[in-house]
């Protein structure tokens, strides 16, 4: 029979698709008397199904999941369960990835190769309502975060997917199309219809007028 969670302890998620990380972040953190774990998640589907169930007050949530990536999730969450307080913990570090997840609220963006000490501060700093800042969030991008907080959501999401962000970005770098075919393991042809269909999106004839475009919208710099 399921207990009724301790209100004096700071209720735990974890979705990770990794089993044996579960296992190990879960049992690091126990150690924390202050917290408790309602549940863990293997992907991002079956999050939004126990999320629907229970209400953690911090989720854990990694980036690279099946069925639903952590941005995905992020978005969901986002417009569905505004009260669960979301801290990224991911081994994949990006600056599209950490920009993608400040635009839906999260609380922090940590690494899986970070101390479990300072993992547990971050858990403390979202439960008390603060974003945990760390050198990820501490760039330019968290500085433009803190002022798009004051306009309409609309105008924080960006157009661009992901995907289509790092492409920009590595024209911008002046790579070729084959060398940005290796860099994103997507084939030529992908990548020139992606590139073709961002012009399109920007009204761009020419990509230096694509790039003028994301570095107006910011993003990129």
């Amino acid at each position: 029979m399921q207990t009724p969670f301790s209100k004096l302890k700071i209720n735990i998620a974890l979705a990770d698709d990794h089993r044996l990380v579960r296992q190990a972040f879960r049992k690091l953190l126990s150690s924390e008397q202050e917290f408790n774990f309602t549940f863990e998640a293997e992907d991002g589907v079956d999050l939004i199904e126990k999320l629907s169930e229970n209400r953690p007050d911090i989720l854990l949530l990694d980036i690279k999941m099946p069925k639903l990536n952590g941005i995905e999730v992020l978005k969901y969450a986002f417009e569905n369960f505004p009260d669960v307080k979301i801290l990224i913990l991911s081994a994949f570090v990006d600056e599209v990835y950490v920009g993608e997840s400040l635009h839906y609220g999260v609380y922090g963006y940590l690494t899986k190769s970070m101390d479990v000490e300072e993992i547990i501060k971050a858990i403390k700093t979202a439960y008390s309502n603060d974003v945990y800042i760390t050198n990820l969030l501490s760039s330019q991008l968290y500085k433009n975060y803190l002022v798009t907080l004051k306009k309409k959501r609309e105008d924080i999401l960006p157009k661009f997917s992901i995907e289509e962000i790092k492409i920009v970005e590595l024209l911008k770098a002046e790579k070729t199309t084959s060398e940005i075919s290796e860099i994103m393991n997507l084939s030529k042809r992908t990548i020139e219809l992606k590139r073709d269909k961002m012009r399109e999106k920007s009204n761009s004839k020419t990509v230096g007028g694509l790039l003028l475009y994301a570095m107006k919208r910011g993003f990129i710099e």
